[in-house]
């Protein structure tokens, strides 16, 4: 039988709570929103997106990392995938992710890097599927992903498996 330890158990550890976090995919005139920021293993353009807080929903959190991320405002139109990212080695952190696609609603299209709270974003901008593949980014296979998401009109949401095992 598999025991999860709770928080209010004695030896327990923050780390056996699960989080939730949201991706955000916007596409604009054939080109994906991404950013460029420091992790843990270096620097990595991503997909903007963060954690859920508590009582939030998940199209507001999409709203909120966007914005605190690029600037720039949007909407989630729908869900496209489900991923997990458990780290059995190391300090065995368990966030369940969420992947959404959202559409610019306001006017501005350029966005700023760091958008107006998050300090640790180097660098927002556009860029083609193709040019993605070239970048480091922490994800190999998220390019193609979201390549299928934009060009198939039938993509259904999906349940994508352990991230941290494909990010090499």
């Amino acid at each position: 039988m598999l025991r999860v330890r709770l928080p209010s158990e004695k030896g327990a550890s923050e780390m056996s709570a699960i989080r939730l976090r949201v991706t955000v995919v916007v596409e604009h005139e054939g080109k994906v929103l991404l950013i460029r920021e420091q992790t843990q293993r270096g620097i990595f353009y991503n997909l903007p997106g963060g954690i859920v807080e508590y009582l939030e929903a998940i199209p507001d959190a999409a709203k909120r990392e966007v914005m605190e991320e690029t600037g720039l405002l949007v909407e989630m139109e729908r869900l496209i995938w489900i991923d997990d990212r458990i780290d059995q080695e190391g300090n065995g952190k368990h966030t369940v992710g969420v992947g959404v696609l959202a559409k610019l609603i306001g006017e501005e299209t350029n966005p700023t890097p760091g958008g107006i709270v998050d300090e640790e974003i180097e660098w927002a901008g556009w860029v083609t599927l193709d040019e993605w593949k070239q970048l480091p980014n922490d994800h190999k296979t998220r390019p193609d992903q979201v390549k299928q998401v934009l060009s198939d009109p039938t993509y259904q949401p999906m349940y994508l498996g352990n991230m941290l095992s494909q990010a090499e």
